[in-house]
């Protein structure tokens, strides 16, 4: 349990106390680490009395208090919390409790069931925040702010946030979120601080939270976010909605019931949600790891060298990927080995034979420089990525488009090119998660 305090020793001794006493309670083996930003009331004197740690905080700021308690912390499960009781000990063991559901549980005030009990003008300003954040970053979260969490220690390790108030709440979770890990809310009664005064100014605390809230935008909205492609799906803005979604009933309705599929370099993409029975292979493993929250099969694995047998699969997706790499004839060799003769392969790609998406490429890279736009490294028209196809055994079979920009390739592996029968998507995933 990492609790940052200044002054606070109206408090400290006894909540520390409880915090033991419902650690132990709970059977969990532990350690209450006070980071102690300098204060002069006595609150390290009180903390070690009551059985804490006491750390000195090196520098300033809630965020530097927060990130040295987790540096000192050693379990494998890192809580943290206020030191002025606005946080109820007891809560922990709800908290405990959704250990294994998320790797970041969050005491939430604002889900169905919680309630905060404070000043009117605070809690509005609060609700403010929070939506305000909610919104611009795409979070599907109700409570961005709360400080009341519990952390697996694997997804702390590398953030390195840069915040430096209490904005460094929606830092971390915007940055567990984009490392593609799960999170929860659980529902919980927030109450006034007892005794003591608040050390958040509200005028630096907004100048901080708004710069915070550009970085975070910045983030969510490149490549480096785990949820890219899934949040597109449903993004507010009205054309990439329109295209994701496009793309999505294309592509599903070129591949039909096939009852084996491979999606190669499938990212967060709601086509690989929709096949359940499918494997999704990326070289990024933070995309995995979030789609892993609804797809069972997934690989970390590269289109060089797929690892699956041949004929492995009655279909494969490679939508979205070809125009990121230089070509290689492994990339095409690998394909079709693994697709069993007869088999359906959909391919999508930019088609840079027609005006329309060197049009809204430049757009879209000005509009959004950290997306998938400014790293197409191979330029396909229709005539060259038919003629690739053809080449390395495929049959186009169909051809769509949207808004003549983007093309998309229904093909079919010609007999006595090579592979065998489909084992189960199961079968091939075992081996290879």
């Amino acid at each position: 349990m990492v609790i940052p305090a200044l002054d606070e020793g109206a408090s400290i001794g006894e909540l520390v106390r409880r915090v033991r006493a419902e650690a132990t309670r709970l059977g969990v083996r532990h350690e209450v680490i006070v980071v102690d930003g300098g204060s002069v009331d006595g609150t390290p004197r009180w903390a070690t009395e009551a059985g804490a740690v006491v750390v000195a905080q090196p520098g300033r700021g809630y965020a530097d208090a927060l990130l040295t308690g987790f540096r000192h912390a050693r379990g494998a499960y890192v809580a943290s919390m206020d030191a002025d009781y606005s946080h109820d000990p007891d809560f922990l063991s709800a908290l405990w409790a959704a250990r294994d559901d998320a790797e970041l549980v969050i005491a939430s005030r604002y889900v169905a069931g919680g309630f905060a009990y404070m000043p009117v003008f605070r809690r509005l300003l609060s609700r403010v925040l929070n939506r305000v954040s909610r919104s611009v970053l795409s979070l599907p979260f109700r409570d961005l702010s709360s400080g009341f969490r519990l952390y697996q220690r694997r997804a702390l390790e590398g953030l390195a946030p840069r915040a430096r108030r209490f904005d460094v709440l929606i830092e971390i979770l915007a940055r567990i979120r984009a490392e593609g890990w799960r999170v929860k809310e659980v529902p919980f009664h927030y109450r006034q601080r007892q005794g003591g005064r608040s050390h958040a100014g509200i005028v630096s605390f907004g100048l901080a939270y708004a710069r915070t809230l550009a970085r975070m935008w910045k983030l969510r909205n490149s490549l480096e976010s785990a949820d890219y492609d899934d949040r597109a799906f449903n993004s507010r803005i009205p054309i990439q909605r329109f295209w994701q979604r496009r793309r999505y009933a294309i592509v599903l309705g070129m591949v039909g019931r096939a009852e084996s599929v491979l999606d190669v370099a499938c990212g967060s993409s709601k086509i690989l949600e929709a096949l359940p029975h499918a494997v999704g292979l990326d070289l990024s493993f933070k995309p995995l790891r979030f789609r892993r929250q609804t797809n069972r099969f997934v690989v970390n694995g590269d289109v060089h060298a797929l690892p699956f047998p041949d004929g492995a699969f009655a279909a494969v997706i490679c939508s979205e990927m070809l125009e990121h790499v230089r070509f290689d004839a492994r990339i095409f060799t690998e394909l079709s080995r693994v697709l069993r003769p007869g088999g359906t392969l959909v391919v999508g790609t930019p088609d840079y034979g027609r005006w329309q998406w060197p049009f809204i490429e430049w757009w879209y890279n000005r509009l959004l420089p950290g997306a998938h736009g400014h790293d197409h490294v191979e330029r396909y028209t229709e005539a060259s990525l038919r003629a690739r196809l053809v080449e390395f055994g495929f049959e186009p079979l169909e051809a769509a488009s949207i808004w003549r920009a983007e093309l998309i390739l229904k093909c079919r592996k010609r007999s006595g090119s090579g592979g065998g029968d489909a084992p189960s998507s199961a079968a091939m995933a075992s081996g290879a998660r």
